[in-house]
Order: C-alpha cells, then structure tokens, then sequence
C-alpha cells in the first residue's frame, strides 16, 4: 500500500478536488503521508543505526554515524535528525484534515482523517523520543517558508496529547487484520502499538524520575518533574489490550517476520519494493559478482556475547555447555538468524571469516571488522546461488516487542519477578528454539527478583530485537547509556592454522556517549535560528 512515491506533480487543487468522485488523487495524497514513516536498515550514510550501538560497528571507516559513536554530534551535524522530516508529515496530515471534506467520497473520508492523525501521533513520537517536549501545533498549517514561532510543549503535554489522539482514533480506523490491499494502514493494533510505545518510553527511568534538564524550562521539556509509578501501570494496560485483542500473534519461524510482507507478527512495517539492497549492502564480501556484498556491517562480540546457549543458561553460566573452542556450537537459534559467523552456510559455501579467508581477505577493501556479517532480515540464501529479490519491509512494530513491553512494564509496576513477566519471556524463548528444560523455565531463573526481571527483560529485548532501532534508544530511555555506550566494542580473531582453527577475542573499536547531553538530541540550530521562541536541550 505505501509504495506511492512523491505527488511532485500534484496541486493542492486537483488532490483535494470536488468533482474527484472516486477519490483517486486524494488517496494517493493519503498513501503519500506514509512515506514520512519511520524507515530503518542502511539509512545513516549507508549504516544501520544499531552501529552507533554496542551491537554493532560500521565496517567503513569516516562515515556520518561517526557523529554518533563518537561523540561528534551537535545542533549544526545529525545524521539522525528528524525534525524536518516529521514536520513535514504533520503538515500534510494537517493539509488533508484542512481540505479533505470537499471531495465526494463520503464513506472514505472518516478512514482518511482517521488514519492521518494516527500517523501524526506517530510523527510527534519520533519526535519527542529524540528531542523531548516539542511544539504541538494542532491543526495549524505550517507555513514552510514563514515559520509561525510556537513554543516547545512540556515533555507531559505532548506525551498526554500522542495518548489523547490514540484514544481518538483507535476506533475509527480499520480493524485488524487488514486485508492485503490495506495492509501496512494504520489499523486499530498499530494504533494500540503507538500507544503502549508511548506510555514505555514515559514510565521509562530517563524521563520518569531522571530528568536531565538543567534550567527550569529545560526540566520541563526533557520530562517528567518526579517519579510516578502509576506510569508503567497505564503502559502495562496499553500492551495488555493489544494482546488480548487477539489479532496478533507471534511468528512460529523467526526468519519468516522479515521476509514475508505479510504476517501475524509484523503489526506496521515501512513497506518496499522487492529488492536484494539488504543482502549487497550488507551480506559477506567473498563471493562471485553475482553473490557479493558490501559488508557495511560488523556485529559485535559483545552482542554475539550475550546470546545464550540453547538451554537458555549465559555462556558463562556454569552448566551451560560452552565452549570457548567452538564458540557457535548449541547457542541460542537467534545467534545465527542474526550474525553469520565463521563456518556459516551461505551462498552455497561455508564462511570464511578467519584471518585472510574469503571474507575477511585483510586486503584494502571494506571488510567486517569483527570477523562477523549481519544475518538478520536477509533471505534465505545458504544454498542458493546468488541473491534474488525479496521482501524487505522494516518492522516499526511487531507483536514480540509488545510482549517485551508487558513484560516490562508489569514488572516495574508490581514488583518482583511477576508472573506475567514470566509468561511473555518464556512464549519468546520458546518460539526463538531455546529449550523447554526439565523446570520449563526456557534458561529463566526461578524466583527472580524485580531486578533481576528487569535485567533478563532488557537482554530479551536486546536480542529479539537486535538491528531494529531498538537498542539505541532503550538504552537512553533505561539511562545506561552513559555505561553501554561508553565501553570498548570487540570482535573475534580467527586463525586457521593447518585447517584448525583458535579464536581469540579481540578489541575493535571503542564507543562514546557524552552524557548527560547525549540522551536528547540538540534542537537543530537551523531551528533555532528560524523560530526564537525555541529552547536548546541541556548540554548543546
């Protein structure tokens, strides 16, 4: 459905137009507004965003995520401002609720506007995720060349206005699940999804209790005055009634969520086109022409660390069954859904990523840095030729992180280790293939405190939804930024020696986060500059 490009050629007249009586202009104008969506994959100068996290590190030196890892960031240089680009949205949702009345399609009309602002909902969460409290516009429509000089909303008002239009709307919009010519729609589940997001993010230590502004207006801005338990309860109530809406459920194969453009798990994605852009940017570079990739990016050991062994116990844990000389044997199933590592099948042959092997040749080319490949989203090609064309549609939501969120927030509000964290973790273990175990805990300790819950929560999330723009902003939102994100990243060494190969765990690249200015983004100073009843974060 959001395959719509740009209405470049497309007058305010003729979309919004009284004699239009299909409606066909004004829809392609709604399809439009999803282009505004949130889009991830290689989108920082060809880097995912994760590679300005522990999990992961671009494999090309001197690139814009550089401003990321290393601290460089300021109001003048983001690679991930965002700012415009969900103004731009609003506006063209505030155009379309301004002027979408007169065209002759009344049975259409209330979907429209109802989905509109379901998307302007979104925006705004793109927003303050980033920025804090942002001006809230209503329906105004912006003047692009002639700014109107709106003040930054408190960071509660804007959280309490993307909840209010959430309320609004979750009933106007189509229910789930949609048919196929309205899938990737805002639907009733990805309103409820907005929502839970929403309500996690504000209960979440940064803004609920940790408010790192300096000035009174700052504080204001950056959230929420003091603590207030009473904020996870109303996130926990959010996920709990999408989930038993019972119009989603978990995928029984993990692959399958990023490959098949439609499916029970998946509740919005930025749809595309068939393409094999993710496996030539970021597939392995060993391989004939037809098979090559880019290799842009190099999971890390740190995040290969942290995948449990198949009976679910940390690879440090005793009993587990690790082995430091076969480190990839009996893991976790997600490990190889996600990196492909030394000995992996691929493109019809094992990879080689020792030291000059095929794909880590050491020759002046870009290559891993970490002797590991990303895995995650690409097809199945491990006995296939070449590459084909696939779907590659980004998850903005998908029903396991909603589960996660449960979890979470369940736990935060009552307390030690709750049945219903309990629950959700183990229905993801399960499906990821970790084994039952004699206890059926999955790997789960028995009994766990609320921090020990809280901590095995923020590694399932970590991996279930590694590469997906997840990692990054949970750690600012938790607050551990300033640790996870301030630490030297590592990667393995492989030598083959004779045909037996030793592995020994190297250091790569160290990571930097500047805190407490780095949780928020700076206000673009172009911003600045246009509208000065503007404030700057804390820190810029």
């Amino acid at each position: 459905m959001q395959d719509a490009g740009p209405l470049n050629q497309l007058t305010e007249g003729l979309v919004f137009d009284s004699t239009d009586r299909n409606g066909f202009y004004a829809e392609q104008y709604v399809n439009d507004i999803y282009a505004s969506l949130p889009n991830g994959f290689n989108r920082i100068d060809g880097n995912l965003l994760d590679a300005a996290t522990d999990d992961a590190v671009t494999s090309q030196d001197g690139t814009n995520i550089d401003f990321l890892t290393k601290g460089f960031l300021n109001s003048s240089l983001n690679p991930d401002d965002a700012w415009a680009k969900n103004y731009a949205g609003i506006r063209k949702v505030n155009l379309l609720l301004a002027k979408i009345d007169v065209v002759p399609v009344p049975a259409k009309i209330p979907f429209w506007k109802a989905e509109a602002r379901a998307l302007r909902a979104l925006f705004y969460f793109e927003l303050v995720k980033r920025y804090g409290g942002v001006p809230l516009v209503g329906d105004a429509l912006l003047n692009t060349d002639a700014p109107a000089n709106f003040k930054r909303n408190t960071f509660e008002e804007c959280i309490n206005y993307i909840v209010s239009e959430c309320d609004a709307v979750k009933g106007l919009v189509k229910t789930d699940p949609l048919s196929s010519a309205d899938y990737g729609r805002m639907s009733a589940g990805v309103v409820l999804a907005v929502k839970t997001r929403t309500l996690l993010y504000a209960a979440s230590p940064l803004y609920n209790g940790g408010n790192t502004g300096i000035t009174a207006e700052q504080k204001l801005v950056q959230g929420y005055a003091a603590y207030d338990a009473e904020r996870w309860n109303k996130a926990a109530a959010a996920a709990n009634e999408l989930i038993t809406g019972g119009k989603f459920s978990l995928e029984a194969t993990f692959n399958n969520v990023f490959i098949n453009r439609k499916n029970a798990e998946v509740i919005l994605a930025f749809l595309r086109p068939v393409t094999s852009d993710l496996e030539t940017n970021n597939g392995p570079v060993g391989y004939a022409v037809a098979g090559n990739g880019n290799g842009r990016t190099s999971p890390t050991q740190n995040l290969v660390d942290a995948f449990p062994m198949n009976n679910g116990l940390a690879i440090t844990e005793s009993g587990s069954g690790y082995s430091a000389a076969s480190p990839y044997t009996n893991r976790d199933p997600r490990l190889a859904n996600t990196v492909l590592f030394n000995g992996a099948s691929w493109l019809n042959r094992p990879l080689q990523t020792y030291e000059g092997g095929l794909d880590k040749p050491n020759k002046n080319t870009t290559q891993t840095k970490t002797s590991y490949y990303l895995r995650k989203f690409l097809g199945n090609f491990a006995t296939q030729a070449q590459y084909s064309n696939q779907n590659h549609n980004f998850p903005i939501f998908r029903y396991a992180e909603v589960l996660l969120s449960y979890a979470e927030a369940a736990n935060e509000y009552s307390g030690a280790g709750t049945s219903i964290a309990y629950t959700q973790l183990k229905a993801i273990r399960k499906r990821a293939g970790i084994a039952a175990g004699a206890d059926n805990n999955y790997g789960l300790k028995a009994n766990m405190t609320q921090t020990e819950m809280r901590e095995a929560i923020r590694l399932e999330r970590r991996l279930e939804m590694a590469y997906e723009e997840q990692r990054y902003w949970d750690a600012r939102r938790w607050k551990i930024a300033e640790q996870a994100f301030n630490t030297q990243l590592g990667g393995m060494k492989i030598t083959n020696t004779a045909g037996v190969l030793t592995y020994e765990k190297v250091p790569v690249q160290p990571i930097r986060f500047t805190a407490p200015a780095m949780y928020f983004y700076p206000i673009p100073f172009s911003e600045l500059s246009k509208n000065t009843n503007l404030i700057q974060n804390a820190g810029w």
